[in-house]
């Protein structure tokens, strides 16, 4: 499997070119299932509008990735409002999806309220992003006996497994699905006394992942697109000056009464998640890696 090293060097000699090279790919629509990066409004119809610093309904100040790439793509993708009645939309992400979950929520019911319409039927020339399981690296971090949190990890990698096996044999040809962070960078885990377990937790799981992937690529017949998020969010932590961030450690939410928060120089929005200007590049790195593929 190759791995894409992201550079702010390289993001930044290629980003320019990415709306470019991702328009001119052929696809008739863009599907996302997904969780707490990629909603955009699908939690919201049955929990209850999120309140400030999120912006209309997502986990960020502003659009997230998965949105944004689709518009370098060439689509407006709105919310599925499955969770309130027939699909009315292509973005079936929510915020709380879990890979091994089977509630109204997680990864499965997601495919199905895309699938059941279609008469089972997936759209061959679409282009399909799936980018969960973080929650379920999440519950894994959080539960402190190992055998525990191993289970919840091979529970994980099963679920993405079994539904993206589902999708292929559905007739998806294009599929995008990320690895996920280490979560142990994040200000609500960093300095804490589960760090250290949530950092193996989080190598674990991708490691698991991206040998389920490896399978998958050797014995289905579709096109399979990598992008490393893991190794993204080391670059950019790594580089974040280059990238106009001034702070890469904690949430701006949590400096705000100091007058220290300016969600522009900030990684994180808040303990656990990015600000816009994070999805911004990573819908621009995700387009580079669509780019270079080439795909028909």
């Amino acid at each position: 499997m190759k791995k894409t090293t992201l550079t702010s060097a390289i993001l930044a000699s290629l980003m320019f070119l990415a709306p470019v090279a991702a328009q001119a790919t052929p696809f008739s629509q863009f599907v996302e299932f997904s969780g707490a990066l990629s909603d955009t409004g699908n939690y919201a119809s049955t929990h209850g509008n999120s309140p400030a610093p999120f912006f209309q309904n997502r986990t960020t100040n502003g659009p997230v990735a998965g949105e944004l790439l689709a518009a370098k793509m060439g689509f407006q993708v709105k919310s599925s409002n499955h969770l309130l009645g027939p699909a009315t939309g292509t973005n079936f992400a929510v915020r709380d999806a879990l890979a091994s979950g089977n509630g109204p929520d997680d990864l499965p019911n997601q495919l199905k309220a895309y699938l059941e319409p279609r008469g089972g039927k997936a759209d061959p020339d679409a282009f399909f992003f799936v980018f969960n399981g973080g929650n379920d690296v999440i519950v894994a971090a959080t539960t402190l006996q190992g055998a525990d949190s191993e289970r919840i990890l091979d529970a994980a990698v099963k679920g993405l497994e079994t539904n993206l096996r589902v999708l292929i044999k559905a007739g998806a040809k294009t599929i995008m699905a990320p690895n996920f962070i280490d979560i142990s960078v994040l200000p609500a885990l960093r300095d804490t006394p589960i760090a250290g377990h949530a950092r193996h937790v989080s190598e674990t799981y991708n490691r698991k992942f991206e040998a389920m992937l490896a399978g998958l690529e050797k014995e289905q017949n579709f096109q399979f697109i990598h992008w490393d998020f893991d190794n993204f969010l080391k670059g950019v932590i790594a580089h974040g000056k280059e990238f106009g961030f001034t702070n890469t450690s904690d949430s701006c939410e949590a400096l705000k009464a100091k007058g220290q928060c300016n969600p522009d120089q900030f990684l994180y929005l808040t303990e656990t998640f990015p600000t816009a200007k994070v999805h911004a590049f990573m819908a621009d790195a995700m387009a580079v890696q669509i780019a270079s593929r080439r795909v028909p």
